[in-house]
């Protein structure tokens, strides 16, 4: 308990009596310990916020490497299609110009107005007469 005492000559009063005041100091004494553990708590907080926010910004820059990476080897891919690509154009180009060079050489050949019989010039019944399958004939054996 705290006494505030006014002195005068020869007489003695008591001013205040501050018995709340001296229970609230203690009271924030006792608190305080506790606001430590909180203040505590709450940099362990912020340390272990800052240890994600690093940890996350390193897999963010790993992230990007490998979509770079990956970009690139996409680009590299894409060149090799649009090759292929103009590869395959150019030989189907040649194909069909071997194409037609080998009809237009067998047009040459071919009978383009059969005879006056038709299709029976080519092919008589007499043809077929003794004809001997080329499977069985054509190798003696």
């Amino acid at each position: 308990m705290i006494r505030w005492i006014k002195k005068k000559l020869r007489k003695i009063k008591v001013v205040e009596d501050h018995n709340e005041v001296s229970a609230e100091r203690n009271s924030l004494q006792d608190q305080k310990p506790v606001g430590e553990r909180e203040v505590n708590g709450f940099e362990y907080q912020i340390r272990s916020k800052d240890e994600d926010t690093r940890r996350l910004e390193h897999e963010l820059a790993m992230k990007d490497e490998e979509m770079r990476r990956l970009k690139s080897q996409l680009d590299v891919v894409e060149k090799e299609f649009v090759s292929l690509r103009i590869a395959i154009w150019s030989a189907c180009n040649d194909l069909s110009s071997a194409v037609v060079t080998a009809d237009d050489a067998l047009d040459q050949f071919k009978d383009k107005s059969p005879s006056k019989n038709g299709i029976e010039h080519f092919f008589t019944e007499k043809d077929l007469y003794g004809a001997v399958s080329s499977a069985q004939g054509a190798y003696p054996g």
